[in-house]
């Protein structure tokens, strides 16, 4: 079965791909020389050798339970074969992955004093991310998704909001962005008025610095006017990551390649769109480019868009040009879609470019 290039549909929904990005558009478009040791476990915590990240969004514990065919009526009950929690959303699973792949990252977000929000902090340091930025807010709850994942993958949600409309800018270290080599702003959609005090703002400090800057959005409903609260973004983002359709109902136009041009007026260096089972759709400045899906065994698309970002900045950091860069984000999210839960498949960096190399057919593009 073909394996989408990032998460489509629910609370997850994602994107991903890649285009040539304009020139100057961020720190990880120069070549820099990358060391990694693959770890035998997927919790063990890798050298950082890679990109220095900080992820800022949604920061959910995702509970999920597989196979569900049904809820039982009443008081009944149903065993399952696998039960995982992880740490999730588009800022902490992107955090996880990006980790897992040789990156150093920072995550920001805001969560809850509850048990929940302190086993997120755990989830986050047993991968080596840096969760000491996480703002907990008194009598708030931790964001919270329940996912029944059906026997072919698919994943209805059951979602607590809880605090994570509650970061704002002052929660947000501007130096830490400054020396970063990329920001990734997850989830905007769902960030209350973070997204319009502090969201441009924040995207123009990274720029202003060099560095590298990726958007992407949570909800799977969105609509034009979710797209004119996002344009005083947009112009500073080198990477705008909607799924196909997240970018349908953003712009009203079906044509997928027209619409992501559309968006792209808006001040876009990249529109990345996945189309699920079809690939993904790389539209920058030149002609659009389609990277096809890895053929895999699904078993839960939950956090495909999250692994692919991770591997797209990887990539970039290694100085790829984007099309490979986005080769390695479809690999990352086709090992997530082999297990349960959005950290489920990826080891490291040379496991993943093993799995792309293995599978480089199904793509028509090899690693370097």
């Amino acid at each position: 079965m073909a394996v989408p290039a990032a998460g489509d549909g629910g609370l997850d929904g994602h994107a991903a791909g890649a285009v040539r990005a304009g020139p100057g558009r961020g720190r990880l478009g120069r070549l820099r020389e990358v060391a990694v040791v693959s770890t035998a476990a997927s919790t063990a915590v890798s050298p950082r050798t890679g990109p220095r990240v900080v992820c800022v969004g949604p920061h959910i514990v995702d509970v999920l339970v597989r196979p569900v065919t049904g809820i039982p009526a009443g008081q009944g009950g149903a065993l399952v074969d696998q039960l995982r929690i992880t740490a999730a959303g588009t800022a902490a699973g992107t955090a996880v992955d990006l980790a897992k792949l040789g990156a150093e990252v920072t995550s920001i977000g805001a969560v809850g004093d509850d048990t929940v929000g302190s086993l997120l902090r755990i989830l986050l340091e047993q991968h080596g991310v840096d969760a000491s930025r996480l703002v907990v807010r008194p009598g708030l709850a931790t964001s919270a998704t329940v996912l029944p994942i059906r026997p072919n993958g698919e994943r209805p949600s059951l979602h607590l909001p809880g605090a994570t409309a509650t970061l704002t800018g002052a929660d947000v270290d501007p130096a830490l962005v400054a020396d970063a080599d990329a920001l990734h702003l997850g989830g905007p959609d769902v960030l209350g008025a973070f997204t319009d005090e502090a969201g441009a703002a924040l995207l123009r400090h990274a720029r202003a610095h060099g560095t590298t800057t990726t958007v992407d959005l949570l909800r799977s409903a969105t609509d034009p006017a979710l797209l004119d609260r996002l344009t005083p973004l947009l112009p500073s983002a080198d990477y705008f990551l909607p799924n196909d359709d997240q970018l349908r109902g953003l712009t009203g136009i079906d044509d997928l390649e027209r619409a992501a041009r559309t968006v792209r007026e808006r001040g876009v260096g990249t529109v990345v769109v996945t189309m699920g089972g079809a690939g993904s759709l790389l539209v920058g400045s030149g002609p659009a480019e389609h990277l096809p899906a890895f053929s895999c065994d699904v078993v839960d698309t939950t956090g495909c868009g999250d692994a692919f970002v991770a591997g797209l900045l990887v990539g970039l950091h290694q100085g790829w040009e984007p099309r490979l860069a986005a080769a390695l984000g479809t690999a990352a999210a086709g090992l997530v879609a082999t297990g349960l839960g959005s950290d489920a498949g990826v080891v490291d960096l040379p496991t993943t470019v093993a799995f792309w190399k293995e599978r480089a057919t199904d793509i028509g593009v090899t690693p370097p």
